[in-house]
């Protein structure tokens, strides 16, 4: 026998002709929001047109010109949006347009998300706020880099493999393409398919099936990935994403490698920092910058610079594995600061705040960039610029509230409490730890950057929203996300009433 949802309006004439205006009331909190945040990007693109172009950026650009992969990075940025984008123009102006578009994007997948899991509209809405309106997500989106388009790919994946609790198998293999995808843009998505994979292996219908949509999510991680790596050996001779890895490691070990009690071969000595420990400067500086470092670097015939300083690196790691693990924490809880301000030996919190761009100068690496792409140079535009400037000091999410949401993520998805019978630990759990993975792999491999918390934005204010609701009492019917989705559907405050027919 049909029945109907009176929540629905099936069969209600009234209730139809109301559906418009029931949907904006519903949803009246995040349009008003996102509407804010479109504005603030036209700000943004008013005040410092046409766009950023960082240290980076250049060699992103670059791809345009060569399409061949770059050793220091992958080049799925320039194959997704440079190159595609180059057909109609090729001008920065326009990569900076679509990035702003990308981020409101988005914001609305991470609301859609939430509600379909029955985050209330209020909570879903603060949740993408700092998506909304925080400045590095805007300074970010305004640059040429590749951090947009990868938390994008980031916020779909979990999309797709979430928008109904028990993924199939079809669902499973998309996500792995979108994270095996996320890859070729950065690195640092790399572990992402664990995540991936111990989100399939908890939910779904028996062990079976749950072991079938892991293996299909492994599967389609590794096609894009395997086809970048063929790509790359077929212009360089290696099967690889990029040939940084020991470079980037290197890095990491700059801070506390303790030279004259480290056991490596003489010609990899030059890699030591000359500054006592202490008094070391940034880490990126003796990778790029310092003549006594790298320039001087011999490996013997058949390896590589690379090679040579991954070995360097790995010494230094396995030899002082407790001061490693001192600056991984210590670097980690950075992420926490009140403050975006350079700690430490770091040195470049300037390029993450508007302030550094009210009188902005061309270099002899950035200026050729932009002459490249477009022919204008960034200019400062005002009142909007000093705007933007006074704006950095409020707009924005402070550390402890971002740690305040990996804690109440936590709680929610581990099931503390009423939590414990949600119904939405597996996808609170998958967003904060994937949110504060992110956080921890650069620090783990690389060095600190503010650049980096940009996922953990869009994340972790997402898991706290569901760890919120859980906490709360909410309880989330776990048949109601395996609906349909084009059935007509009214997500509250925690519960869900959805149209059906028996």
């Amino acid at each position: 026998m049909p029945t109907t949802s009176r929540a629905a309006g099936v069969g209600d004439t009234s209730a139809t002709v109301r559906e418009p205006t029931r949907w904006r009331t519903e949803h009246g909190p995040f349009l008003v929001a996102l509407a804010l945040g479109v504005v603030i990007r036209v700000v943004v693109q008013l005040a410092f047109d046409p766009a950023m172009v960082h240290s980076d950026s250049p060699t992103y650009l670059s791809f345009i010109d060569t399409l061949q992969p770059h050793p220091d990075r992958p080049d799925g940025y320039g194959l997704l949006v440079l190159y595609p984008l180059s057909w109609i123009t090729d001008k920065v102006l326009a990569v900076a347009l679509l990035q702003h578009l990308m981020g409101l994007v988005i914001a609305a997948l991470v609301y859609g998300l939430l509600r379909r899991w029955g985050v209330g509209r209020w909570s879903a809405t603060l949740a993408t706020l700092p998506v909304l309106f925080d400045t590095l997500q805007l300074i970010v989106e305004h640059t040429v880099l590749s951090d947009t388009l990868f938390e994008l790919l980031l916020i779909l994946a979990i999309v797709v493999l979430g928008w109904r609790r028990r993924p199939s198998l079809a669902v499973a293999l998309v996500t792995g393409l979108l994270l095996g995808v996320s890859v070729t843009v950065r690195l640092v998505g790399e572990p992402l398919v664990l995540a991936g994979v111990a989100f399939c292996l908890l939910v779904g219908d028996g062990w079976r099936a749950r072991l079938a949509s892991a293996v299909a999510l492994a599967a389609g991680f590794v096609l894009p990935i395997g086809a970048y790596a063929a790509w790359y050996h077929h212009e360089h001779g290696v099967y690889a994403l990029a040939e940084s890895i020991g470079k980037s490691t290197y890095v990491r070990t700059t801070t506390f490698v303790d030279c004259p009690k480290l056991s490596v071969a003489d010609y990899q000595r030059v890699l030591c920092p000359a500054e006592p420990l202490g008094q070391r400067l940034d880490p990126t500086y003796y990778a790029f910058h310092d003549l006594r470092t790298l320039p001087r670097l011999h490996p013997p015939p058949g390896t590589t610079p690379d090679e040579s300083m991954r070995e360097f690196a790995l010494a230094a790691i396995s030899q002082q594995p407790v001061d490693y693990a001192w600056i991984v924490a210590r670097d980690f809880l950075l992420n926490f600061d009140v403050l975006r301000v350079d700690r430490f030996e770091y040195s470049t919190a300037h390029k993450w705040v508007f302030f550094s761009y009210l009188h902005p100068q061309p270099t002899a690496w950035t200026g050729p960039a932009y002459a490249a792409h477009g022919g204008e140079q960034l200019s400062a535009r005002q009142p909007f610029a000093d705007m933007l400037a006074g704006y950095q000091w409020v707009g924005y999410l402070p550390g402890p509230l971002l740690f305040g949401c990996l804690v109440l993520g936590l709680l929610g998805g581990l099931g503390i409490g009423r939590a414990r019978h949600s119904g939405m630990r597996s996808m609170g759990l998958l967003l904060t730890c994937t949110g504060a993975g992110l956080l921890l792999v650069p620090d783990l491999t690389a060095d600190f950057s503010w650049r980096y918390q940009l996922p953990a934005l869009a994340l972790l204010p997402a898991g706290a929203a569901l760890g919120f609701s859980a906490l709360r009492g909410h309880q989330l019917d776990p048949d109601e996300v395996d609906t349909d989705p084009a059935a007509p559907a009214q997500i509250g405050s925690g519960t869900v009433a959805t149209a059906r027919t028996d």
